[in-house]
């Protein structure tokens, strides 16, 4: 028996050595990834000498922490925001927000970004559901996951599952593994720590087939989002340089409490006065009267601690903190008001560049997703409509704070003397596909309205009715303005139930 486990007759021993290697990988990291999650939701360790242990009781110990590893690490997740999907098949562009829509992964997208930004590591199943019969997103915890790259080409060779699966009360904990291949998927489950081979309700035989139609693999199913990726196999979390310095900050806020306790107050002290052996409580803030008995009695008193020293100490941490992760200071709520301007600019630049560096690696992680997505839709269901593409590119929300103004007149510029498209300044604007796609049937409406109106125009002018025209009526009013425009956006599809094509009809009632 090897950490609790023993190889069944069913598994042989390279597997169950393979298992063994998992269970270090994943033990190794386990810590690690609690200690940077705690320290994201304010759970801190409070470095403490002896003697502040004895002076300070345990409850109190734990509430001297001000937590500016969230802030690090909010400033950039509310950066992070896909608004939507291109590619040179405008079939396909559909396909993919209507599937990211109908797994609700505008909310989705924000639990695998924290997971990627706070351990380093996010992971996103990509499965079929019988149900819909469309591809699922499902996000994976980092603890269960792990991935194992090519050393040649860095490409995602296969990746395991490991976890208990919840069950009643006073029943045996049963573990499970999956294996993940490009064209195939192996479960295992062990029971009182036997593994065994194991087929899940509705599976097609094991091991699990994950091919397409054609024989070909669909790829591995797991997505590995990595921040800070480098040549490892593992990302890095945001928090790896600023949890040292958040440690220094909780112990300085300790350090001026104590401060504050203890010394901020006037020390009061008599020389030569005979009371015996009793000692004399003075309470802060209040006088007490002291009799001398003998001649030559003094009474006196130290002055208060400074605590300027330790708020500049706190002040200097917290710089240190904003420097290495490179988040404005204004964030963290220092002395001074918030920038404006090219001053608010230039203090979030840092922050904007870091953000968009993210942006490359994570957009691709979403484009492996979103083709896998659709090879996994030809594969179960119906082809995804141009899934021949090579791929689809990530549109990320502007990570920038703008000015308004100069952000329209810039893409004014663009529109007008560059002729950049007006789809592609309405990307930059924020506009989602589907109020793109509104906004160009808006668009076709009022110019077939237009069309309307040049032609009644001209034709009340070969009447001699038209403005300017001696002697000439006004043009009705139903000529100005159509009476009510009413758009219709429909989406035709195939048999499949592939999009084919997408009609605009105005009419007017």
């Amino acid at each position: 028996m090897v950490n609790g486990l023993r190889p069944a007759a069913t598994v042989n021993p390279e597997t169950f050595a393979l298992f063994r290697w998992i269970e270090e990988q994943l033990g190794g990291r386990r810590a690690e990834y609690d200690l940077h999650r705690q320290y994201y939701e304010g759970e801190h360790r409070v470095l403490l000498s002896d003697r502040l242990k004895a002076f300070l009781p345990p409850d109190l110990q734990k509430s001297f922490r001000d937590n500016y590893c969230q802030t690090v690490v909010d400033a950039v997740l509310d950066r992070l925001n896909v608004t939507g999907f291109t590619s040179n098949s405008e079939e396909l562009t559909a396909w993919a927000w209507e599937l990211w829509q109908a797994q609700r992964m505008d909310a989705t997208q924000g639990v695998i970004h924290a997971e990627t930004v706070i351990v380093g590591d996010g992971y996103l199943l990509v499965d079929w559901d019988p149900e819909a019969k469309i591809p699922r997103f499902i996000p994976q915890l980092a603890e269960m996951i792990v991935p194992y790259y090519s050393e040649t080409t860095r490409k995602l060779n296969w990746a395991s599952k490991k976890w208990v699966e919840k069950k009643e009360i006073g029943d045996n904990p049963t573990s499970r593994l999956n294996l993940y291949y490009p064209e195939r998927v192996e479960k295992y489950k062990a029971n009182n720590n036997v593994w065994q081979p194991f087929q899940d309700e509705g599976d097609a035989g094991w091991p699990l087939p994950w091919v397409g139609a054609d024989g070909r693999p669909l790829g591995v199913p797991l997505v590995h989002f990595r921040n800070k990726a480098h040549t490892g196999d593992y990302g890095y979390s945001e928090l790896c340089d600023v949890v040292p310095l958040q440690d220094l900050l909780n112990k300085t806020l300790v350090d001026l409490v104590q401060i504050l306790d203890t010394m901020a107050f006037p020390q009061r002290w008599t020389l030569n006065v005979a009371h015996g052996t009793a000692t004399m409580d003075i309470v802060p803030g209040t006088w007490s009267d002291l009799h001398a008995e003998e001649d030559g009695a003094q009474v006196g008193e130290w002055p208060a601690a400074p605590v300027d020293g330790p708020l500049r100490a706190i002040e200097t941490v917290v710089q240190h903190i904003a420097s290495t992760s490179r988040t404005p200071q204004h964030l963290f709520q220092l002395e001074g008001g918030i920038p404006s301007g090219e001053a608010l600019k230039t203090s979030e630049s840092g922050l904007v560049h870091k953000v968009r560096r993210k942006m490359v690696a994570l957009g691709n992680a979403w484009e492996d997703a979103m083709m896998l997505a659709a090879r996994v839709q030809g594969a179960f269901g119906e082809p995804a409509p141009g899934a021949d593409v090579d791929r689809l590119e990530t549109i990320w929300a502007d990570p920038e704070t703008r000015n308004e103004q100069a952000f329209l007149a810039g893409l004014g510029v663009k529109r007008n003397l560059l002729g950049v498209p007006r789809q592609q300044v309405w990307r930059e604007m924020g506009y989602d596909p589907d109020k793109i796609a509104q906004m160009e049937a808006d668009l076709l409406a009022e110019k077939a309205a237009d069309a309307n109106l040049g032609s009644e125009i001209l034709r009340q002018f070969s009447q001699g009715r038209g403005p300017g025209v001696a002697g000439a009526q006004p043009v009705e009013p139903e000529a100005r303005m159509p009476r009510q425009r009413k758009v219709v956006r429909h989406v035709v599809r195939d048999d499949g139930g592939r999009i084919s094509r997408i009609d605009v009809q105005v009419t007017e009632e």
